[in-house]
Formats: C-alpha cells, structure tokens, sequence
C-alpha cells in the first residue's frame, strides 16, 4: 500500500466547483429512468440504463479521463499512470424498480469528482487511478447476484446467460446482445491488475442519520443468504372451491412471510429476514391460487447464526407445506459470507476524516455491495454519506449534497495516498 504524502491544496472555492459539479450531475441522471413521485427505475441493459451510461460516458471524457466499456457493460474512467497496476473507486449505475435517485450512482458521482480532481490538480499518479460505472449490482431485472462485480471478479458460470430470465422471459444474453455486448466475451471483464478499491455509497439505513456523523467508514459487511421458495397447491373457481377442500399456495406462503418476520425477531438485531419479491398464479381474483414463488432474503454478521436461520426457515416452510397439503421446492439463489475490509485503506479513510474535520464513525454495512466481491482481488475500503431519514430502495431517497461534498473531500486524499505515494 502507498505511504502517506501531502495532498494538494483544496480551497473552499474548489469545494463549492466540485459540490455544485456533483448537484448537477445527479440531476441530469436522476431523469434516467424518472418514474411517479420522484422515483427512479434504471434496470440493467434497458433503455434508461443504457441513456445513464452515456451520460456517463461523456462525463468522463470532459475531465480528461480515458473511457472504455468492459464485456457486461460496465464504464471505466482512466486515469493512466506510470504503473499499470489500478487503484479502482466508484460503485453502480442500475437500481431498484421505483427506487431513489442516490442508490449506486451517487458512489459513481463522488468517485469520478474526486479522480476528476486529481487528474487536473495531482497531475499523472504513479499508480493508474480508475472510475468503476458497475452495469449491475441489485439484481432488480435479473436474479443476478452483483452481475457488474462478480464478471470483475470472474465468477460468472457460462450457463447463466442463457439461464437468467427478467419477467417478459428475456435472457440476459439477449438483452446483452440488444447493448451490442457479446456475452461469449464476459470472462474478458475479469480484473488481475487491482491494487485497491473504494467505494463510496450512501449509507441506506438510519444510524449516521440519527447520529449526526457526515462520514461512515466501513469496516465489515454482514453475510447474506437467499431463498427462492415455491410452493404449489392446486387453483380452482374462488367461489365454487370449498374452504375445506383448498390446497391454497398463497395462504400458505402467507403463513411463510410472517413465520420468517418472526423468527428474525426472535433471533434479535441484527439478524433481518425478508419477502421482498411473490409472483402468483393464476393471479385472477375469483381465483384461488395454485402456485406461489417468492424469495427470502435473510443477513446477519454470522455464519453460525445464518445456518441456524436457514435451516429454521427450511423447516418453517417444510411443515407449512404439510399441514396444507402443498408440494414445496426449496433452492439457494444467494450466498454472500461476511467480510472485513481492509485495515490500511480504513486507516486513511479516518485520517482524511480527521483531516477534513468531518464528523465520522466507525460500523458495518448490513446491505451487500460490490465492495464485498472486489475484495476477493485486492485491498479494499468502502465509505458511508448519510440517507436523509435513513430511507433507501423508495423515492425519497435522499442524500444532503454538502455531505456529497465532504465525502469526495476524504475520497480525494485517500485516493491520492493510494495512487500518488511511491
């Protein structure tokens, strides 16, 4: 790792340039994708998605930054150097259907600030600096599992493009080849020259918010797991079919949804289990149901407490099944282990905190981010800016821009440290 060394100036004049660069940038991405109530949906490979990253593209390109896109589509901003080696920042472009305007994009946003800084005021690195725009990280489109990091990372199988299915029953081979990317080239966007990577997101939950702090760096992620649950009855005329004759896939996942809300409960924080995702059919009103897919996804720090919450929610599904006379099918969509970030990038994460003067604190991140994946390759750190009220995945969805501010601030000096020092 890069040894400490004197950062170049950055004057409140520059501060208020780069936040009202920052302001403005989110606004014009914010209409990609621009849905009901200040919503944002911006799906992998759709046309809102493609819109962003030529945005981005062009962004890029202004502040002197070489642009290239890697086989699945991801952006990269580059700033060369005298050693090919990479130090990477930046975070993804997709988001959740109806989500906010922050998720993913504001990381984009404050690293390409910060390394757009540095090429006009650090002049050329010794380490090569990188923008990261990631195609995909929330599997909102696909049940993809981090597609961006994971091609980064080379951990795609070859038989997913042909097996991932949206729901209008497109493949992500398909919708890749409508972006004129060839998904028999995806091992291409395998990394080997990593030295580092940051990456900055807003915080998604509550407590920087309830804190006061401008700043989380993060230390460790929590492990995540994920269900894919189907249980089938038989469907039938909602009011010839009597109640005692009724195998009803619904009722039953029903019975599935609050078990599993309880047994997090029980369990306590941090431990969280959720149906985020049910799909129904017959799906008609006067219908009773005959089958129910839905997913659950379920996160706490330990490995020893998620075997014990997915065999609970395994045998909770199992005997619902039975008492209601239902066929279930049980598979693993998502295994993420825990993980701890680097110690040094996390060192100068708090020394450009205490530098900048910015209150900031220590802590976990309980969602999953492409931090995770990329540190399977190199050295890795990550930062949190606060979400106004501790919302996130909805449409007011909101992060102060003074703290997008401070936030490119750190990630500048960090960034310099890594890529500037001998």
């Amino acid at each position: 790792m890069a040894s400490p060394a004197t950062v170049p100036s950055f004057s409140g004049g520059d501060l208020r340039q780069v936040t009202d660069e920052a302001g403005k940038l989110l606004a014009r991405l914010r209409v990609h994708g621009a849905g009901p109530e200040g919503s944002v949906t911006r799906l992998v490979y759709g046309a809102a998605w493609r819109d962003a990253m030529a945005e981005i593209e062009e962004w890029f390109a202004s502040g002197g930054l070489e642009v290239r896109a890697d086989a699945v589509g991801s952006r990269y901003g580059r700033l060369a150097g005298s050693d090919e080696r990479v130090v990477l920042t930046g975070s993804h472009v997709d988001s959740v259907a109806r989500g906010g305007a922050y998720d993913g994009i504001a990381g984009v946003v404050m690293a390409g600030c910060a390394v757009r800084w540095l090429a006009e005021a650090g002049g050329r690195p010794a380490r090569t600096l990188e923008v990261l725009a990631n195609c995909e990280e929330e599997s909102s489109r696909f049940v993809t599992n981090f597609w961006g990091s994971r091609a980064i990372v080379g951990a795609i199988e070859p038989d997913e493009v042909e097996r991932l299915v949206d729901e209008d029953g497109i493949t992500i081979g398909e919708a890749m080849r409508a972006c004129y990317l060839d998904p028999a080239r995806i091992g291409e966007a395998r990394r080997r020259d990593l030295a580092a990577f940051v990456e900055p997101h807003i915080e998604q939950g509550p407590v920087l918010a309830q804190t006061g702090d401008v700043i989380g760096v993060v230390d460790s992620i929590v492990g995540v797991r994920g269900l894919r649950v189907r249980l089938n009855g038989t469907s039938g005329h909602a009011g010839t079919m009597p109640m005692s004759h009724r195998r009803d896939s619904l009722a039953g996942a029903a019975e599935v949804v609050l078990g599993a809300e309880q047994r997090a409960r029980q369990l306590g924080a941090p431990a969280v289990a959720t149906v985020g995702r049910m799909h129904v059919l017959p799906g008609g009103f006067n219908q009773v149901p005959g089958s129910a897919d839905f997913t659950i996804d379920f996160r706490h720090p330990s490995q020893d407490v998620l075997d014990e919450l997915e065999a609970g929610l395994r045998s909770l599904v199992e005997r619902v099944a039975a008492e209601r006379g239902l066929e279930a099918k049980i598979e693993r969509h998502l295994v993420q282990s825990g993980t701890r970030f680097d110690d040094g990038i996390r060192a100068l994460l708090e020394q450009a905190c205490r530098e900048v003067e910015v209150p900031w604190r220590r802590m976990p991140s309980h969602a999953g981010h492409d931090a995770q994946l990329i540190a399977r390759l190199c050295p890795t750190g990550m930062l949190f800016v606060p979400s106004q009220g501790g919302h996130s995945h909805r449409p007011d969805e909101r992060t102060e821009i003074e703290h997008i501010g401070s936030a490119i601030q750190v990630l500048i000096r960090t960034l310099f440290r890594l890529a500037y020092a001998d």
